[in-house]
């Protein structure tokens, strides 16, 4: 069951990667869906799809809020790591000269494998609040750093920007 709701989850990710242009772009849902592929958008669909995946779980298994706030933070402080480091890393580090399509497909799949498997294990572990409600502060600071974020014109610093083939930003045709 519960790999059962990982996968739905990430099929929602995946869907979910792909709405806001044929949506019409709404302004009222970039919280939630990438609205650019620059590295910093994608931190969404482990962010999201992670915490309803996680939530599920800890209510089809009758665990805490508590477990459920310490797991999702686990697995998201995870996630963006994980997502992140891979492109840096094969970007930078390697000297990839513009993102490779297949590596951040599985990137995306990796973040969200080892993400779960993260949080399930945290959320097993017995919690209180006293060490679940700073994740859960957090994990709120984190949802409202994306509302602010999407609601600003992208920054000039690599992971904030949307690179077309040629490496220049797409925004403000800078390289």
């Amino acid at each position: 069951m519960l790999w059962g709701i990982f996968l739905l989850f990430c099929a929602i990710g995946t869907v979910q990667h792909f709405l806001y242009r044929p949506l019409g772009r709404p302004r009222w849902l970039r919280w939630l869906l990438p609205i650019s592929e620059s590295p910093w958008e994608h931190c969404k669909l482990a962010f999201w799809p992670l915490g309803g995946a996680l939530g599920t779980a800890a209510l089809l298994t009758g665990l805490s809020p508590a477990a459920f706030a310490r797991a999702w933070f686990a697995a998201v402080g995870h996630g963006f790591c994980t997502m992140l480091g891979i492109y840096c890393f094969y970007r930078w580090a390697l000297g990839i000269g513009r993102p490779v399509l297949w590596v951040d497909i599985g990137n995306y799949y990796v973040t969200m494998f080892f993400g779960w498997r993260l949080g399930l294990r945290v959320l097993r572990q017995p919690a209180d609040w006293g060490i679940a409600l700073p994740a859960a502060l957090s994990l709120a600071a984190c949802a409202l750093f994306f509302v602010r974020a999407s609601a600003e014109p992208p920054t000039k610093y690599p992971l904030f920007r949307e690179e077309t083939k040629n490496g220049r930003n797409q925004r403000t045709t800078a390289s």
